[in-house]
Parts: C-alpha cells; sequence; structure tokens
C-alpha cells in the first residue's frame, strides 16, 4: 500500500510513443532523482497485452518495465494512470473520434454518433457510459496490465473533467454525483481487492461557483455533491487538487478535502508563480488542519506536464532545473522545468 508518512515529492506526465522511454528514463535520473522526487504519476498511451487492438499509443509492457526498474532503483514510486470515465477521446483536432475501445464499442459511450471534427465549444471530449457496467469487461484487464507493467502499489484512475454526464437515456434517470460515485467506488473497489490504493484527480468533487472555479477545475455540472457520498468516494482515495492558474482569494479546496478527510495533493502545472501562490495557500491549509484536528492531511505536491513527453522536452526540462535562462520563445517543458526545481527547493522541509 501507499505509504501515507512520505509526503508526495511528485511528477506526472504523459508518453505516447516507445521512443519517449529514453527520455523519461533520462529525466528521471537527471533531473528528478537528484531533487528527491520519490513520486511518478505515468499516464502512458499503452499497447495492452489484453487487448493489443484497442492500444492508445506505442507505450509497451517492456517499456513501463523499463520505467519501473529505473523508479525502484533510485527510491521512486510508480503510479500508472489510465483515464477513466472521462477524458475518452484527445483534445484539438478530431476532438470527436473516441479512443479504439469506443470505436469499437460505441454502444459504451455516454454520447454516440458526435461528428469527428467538432469543435469547441460544441463538444468537450468522450465519456463512457457511467450506467453500462460492460465497460469494466475491458477496463479492469487493461488496469492489471499496466498495474503488472509498473510493479505499482497505487493506481489514478483520472476522472477529471468530466462534462458529458447523465445524458444518455439510462443514465439520465440518475443523478450526475450518484454515477460519479458509483464509478469511483467500482473502480476503487477492484484496486482495494488488490491491495492497491486509488489515486484521482479532485476537480469533480468542488463546487465551481461556490470556490470561484473555472468549470475546469470545478464542477458545474452536478457531480460535487458526490463529495459527501462517503461509502462510495471513501477516504481513502488520494486526491489531486490540480490548480493551474492564480487565484487572488486563495483556494478554498485544498482545506475543504482535507476536512472531508483526504490525503490531499496540490498539484501544479508550468507557471512558478502561480505554483508557488497555491502551495503557500496549502500549507496555511495544513497548519490549520494540525490545530483543528482536521482528518484529512496535505499529502505533498505534484508538478504536472500535459504536453507529450520527447527528448526536446526533456533537454529544456533539465536546462531549467539546471538554472540555465530561458530562450527566446516558449520552449516546450521549460516552464514545467523552472517549476520542478523552484517547488523542490520550496518544500525541502516539508514533512507533512
Amino acid at each position: 500500500m501507499f505509504d501515507r508518512s512520505v509526503p508526495i515529492r511528485g511528477f506526472h506526465t504523459t508518453i505516447k510513443q516507445h521512443e519517449s522511454t529514453g527520455a523519461l528514463i533520462r529525466l528521471i535520473k537527471e533531473g528528478l532523482a537528484p531533487l528527491r522526487f520519490n513520486t511518478l504519476v505515468l499516464e502512458m498511451r499503452y499497447v495492452f497485452r489484453c487487448f493489443p487492438e484497442y492500444a492508445t499509443g506505442s507505450v509497451t509492457f517492456e517499456d513501463a518495465r523499463c520505467v519501473a526498474d529505473t523508479c525502484e532503483a533510485l527510491g521512486i514510486r510508480l503510479v500508472p494512470l489510465l483515464p477513466c470515465l472521462s477524458h475518452q477521446s484527445c483534445h484539438g483536432e478530431q476532438r470527436g473520434l473516441p479512443y479504439p475501445l469506443f470505436v469499437a464499442h460505441p454502444e459504451l459511450l455516454e454520447v454516440q454518433n458526435v461528428p469527428l471534427d467538432i469543435e469547441w465549444p460544441e463538444f468537450m471530449q468522450h465519456s463512457w457510459c457511467a450506467s453500462n457496467d460492460a465497460v469494466y469487461n475491458y477496463v479492469f484487464p487493461m488496469i492489471d496490465d499496466m498495474i503488472d507493467a509498473c510493479r505499482a502499489e497505487a493506481f489514478h484512475i483520472g476522472m477529471d473533467e468530466l462534462f458529458e454526464v447523465a445524458v444518455c437515456p439510462v443514465c439520465s434517470k440518475s443523478a450526475p454525483d450518484v454515477l460519479f460515485a458509483r464509478t469511483v467506488q467500482k473502480l476503487h473497489d477492484y484496486l482495494a481487492a488488490k491491495g492497491i490504493d486509488t489515486m484521482m484527480w479532485g476537480d469533480r468533487l468542488l463546487d465551481a461557483q461556490k470556490m470561484g472555479y473555472s468549470m475546469w477545475e470545478g464542477d458545474r455540472f452536478g457531480i460535487h455533491p458526490a463529495l459527501h457520498r462517503a461509502n462510495e468516494v471513501t477516504r481513502d482515495i488520494i486526491i489531486c487538487d490540480w490548480h493551474y492558474e492564480w487565484h487572488s482569494a486563495g483556494y478554498p479546496s485544498v482545506e475543504s478535502l482535507m476536512r472531508e478527510g483526504f490525503f490531499t495533493v496540490p498539484s501544479v502545472w508550468r507557471n512558478a508563480d502561480n505554483a508557488m501562490h497555491l502551495w503557500l495557500h496549502a500549507l496555511e491549509a495544513c497548519y490549520l488542519g494540525k490545530r483543528y484536528q482536521w482528518s484529512g492531511k496535505l499529502g505533498g505536491f505534484l508538478c504536472t506536464n500535459w504536453r507529450a513527453l520527447d527528448a526536446e522536452q526533456v533537454d529544456n526540462m533539465l536546462a531549467a532545473i539546471a538554472g540555465k535562462p530561458s530562450p527566446p520563445g516558449e520552449a516546450p517543458g521549460y516552464g514545467v522545468g523552472e517549476v520542478i526545481a523552484q517547488m523542490a527547493e520550496r518544500v525541502k522541509a516539508f514533512k507533512g
């Protein structure tokens, strides 16, 4: 099980191609390990051994094992991530094209017959039907495959930015929070039976209007009451509370999630000033939590990277970590590297 006595010093990234494995391993060895990062959340576009026909990229079992070996040798916990329920299609071009599983089985989608070239704001992304349990005939073996490849003690189920929910004829008969909580419970219980801890993004548990968040980092669709369905959204889940923009009034979600009993991990992106602002507010919540004996805990931090990792990006991250001046223009990954370096320096004394 995941050791909660040690605060997370984490990095999240995505790799889509087999060829990116070497770059990731170099980042782990030359960037993350020297800064004492102890957790890597890895979203892989993966060739599933159980269902190779539903591969989402070219990262193989052997690639994941190489990353796992590197992490294990350097004392880093490797947590695979598979987007569940939401994010079942890509952003940008052809956002209406779902991942291969749902091309083959459109009956598992919440919304069917979406034009491939549909654009935002007409459509955000596909999600699977929360009422159709046939999806787990595929998802559970996929999860098992990734756990095996990564020798994982925890698994990240995603669950972020869910927009399409309670839409299909079956789901529309249930409340969005009930559907969301039920999905969390099914995934959590499956993992728990294997002795695997669950991690997830926390945005759908947040009342966007009440907290002053956008509909990406908080919910506007009736999902957030799932926060109070504690028998389903159980308090042993590790919640990654992501906020990438500057919120002058603070980040009330950190406190809210800790009050509810979660091991809460503030998650940042590529702007170092924004990241430091969130962290300072998180430390306030940490103090208050100890003073008032909240049942939850500030669990560390997570730096995220949302551009598929490649060699160029790793070069830029390592240059930024080393403190080299930023080149003209926005070099891919440079801001993320700056955040990695500054967060590692800022939290080196944090004991949780």
